[in-house]
């Protein structure tokens, strides 16, 4: 597994605001952005806009695509210096609240819609 495998695998996910580009057409994420280990990926992310709404759930699609597509684990954390990091954060990292987003996720369609493996 490689860099370049991975970023085909997030050109296939997409912002909810902007569901005719994908996150890496629109530079949220680059292969800087990403580090590979010996059994798991770490990625950072930007966003699109200071008040993103879709901030923790964009995070969360990058998880969901990889790990599916990959099978592997991924960890995922919204770039330092914006101002919703220790949110995001404080979300990506309890099990139960990133169960919740991806249940409502799924429920609305946006999974399925910014998701397209």
């Amino acid at each position: 597994m490689d860099k370049r495998e991975i970023i085909e695998v997030l050109h296939h996910v997409y912002d909810p605001d902007y569901v005719n580009r994908s996150i890496v057409d629109m530079g949220l994420v680059t292969e800087d952005d990403i580090t590979v280990k010996d059994n798991s990926i770490d990625v950072a992310y930007s966003l699109t806009a200071p008040m993103c709404p879709f901030s923790a759930a964009i995070g969360l699609m990058i998880k969901y695509a990889l790990e599916k597509k990959l099978g592997v684990a991924v960890t995922v954390n919204l770039k330092a210096g914006h101002h919703q990091t220790g949110v995001v954060a404080e979300l990506l990292s309890d099990p139960e609240q990133s169960a919740e987003l991806m249940r409502k996720l799924e429920e609305f369609g946006i999974l399925e819609r910014c998701v397209r493996l």
